[in-house]
């Protein structure tokens, strides 16, 4: 008989939670859900815009980069050539007059005789201080 009241007792049912038993509780775990999707959307497409700004930001930088680079070595370039033209002037300053092809018998003449003079000059004429003997020297060092 425990088998005749065991087959006409209903079948076991899962229980349902009681979150779920209305049409309310529903509804409005589905409103929460929607809330929690919209949040969570918009916090993404804000992410989105501030990589995005990096983005370009890093872009306009590195730009910025290879052109400063671009400028120093033409600066540096420039300059190179141009403490190489310094270095050559100052070595031209420097270095006697060189003698041209063309035979000028005048100014040949004018020469020797003003150099000659100059010579004699440099002979005759004595230091009278300790300052002149120094400057004569350093001309002298600086010819040679």
């Amino acid at each position: 008989m425990a088998t005749g009241a065991a087959a006409n007792a209903p079948a076991p049912t899962k229980q349902k939670s009681k979150a779920y038993l209305s049409s309310v509780a529903i509804q409005s775990d589905a409103i929460k859900y929607r809330q929690k999707y919209k949040e969570l959307k918009r916090k993404v497409h804000e992410i989105e815009l501030e990589n995005d700004k990096l983005q370009a930001t890093t872009l306009r930088i590195k730009g910025n980069i290879q052109r400063l680079r671009l400028e120093r070595a033409y600066v540096s370039n420039i300059l190179q050539h141009s403490i190489l033209y310094e270095r050559l002037e100052a070595d031209m300053r420097n270095a006697p007059p060189a003698k041209t092809s063309a035979i000028d018998p005048v100014r040949d003449a004018k020469a020797s005789a003003e150099s000659a003079e100059s010579k004699e000059q440099d002979v005759s004429a004595e230091p009278s201080s300790k300052m002149e003997d120094d400057a004569i020297t350093s001309e002298l060092e600086q010819t040679l």
